[in-house]
């Protein structure tokens, strides 16, 4: 059982490689005429999401350390897709917020990238689909449990 279980997990690990390299190099070319970066889109999608992030709630979400953060959201901000505000309840913190411009980046971006999703996936079924959906929500959901357990830092 345990060999099997291996086994599984191996499998599962080399098709999350291999389904990450396919996304990456197709997003790549989808973007490629687009002014952002696949990472950069996915920054201001966290935003948008909720509203007044700010660059610590950033690190938090993308888990990235606060020097690699601040360097991608002040090209953000130099390239005018998003704005640093003063917090109006905390002035210690400064919000960060898309603009317009960023806004609409992000929706004609994120067009392109579902289109292509779309005739990705459009051989499966609904059910399938679900199924997809359902199951890599609980292996994100693992995979968080295990990084917030701090199993990484225990095991070197």
């Amino acid at each position: 059982m345990r060999h099997e279980r291996e086994n599984i997990s191996e499998q599962i690990q080399d098709l999350i490689k291999q389904i990450n390299l396919n996304i990456s190099h197709i997003f790549t070319r989808v973007i490629d005429d687009s002014p952002v970066t696949a990472h950069q889109m996915y920054i201001m999608k966290i935003i948008r999401k909720n509203q007044k992030t700010n660059l610590s709630a950033l690190c938090r979400d993308l888990s990235l350390s606060k020097g690699a953060m601040s360097l991608a959201v002040n090209r953000l901000v130099e390239e005018g897709y998003v704005l640093r505000q003063d917090n109006r309840m905390d002035r210690r913190n400064i919000d960060i917020v898309l603009t317009e411009h960023g806004v609409q980046t992000l929706d004609d971006t994120i067009k392109k990238c579902r289109d292509v999703f779309h005739d990705i996936t459009f051989q499966l079924k609904l059910e399938e689909m679900e199924e997809i959906v359902t199951s890599l929500g609980k292996l994100n959901s693992s995979i968080q449990y295990y990084m917030n357990g701090d199993q990484l830092n225990s095991e070197g």
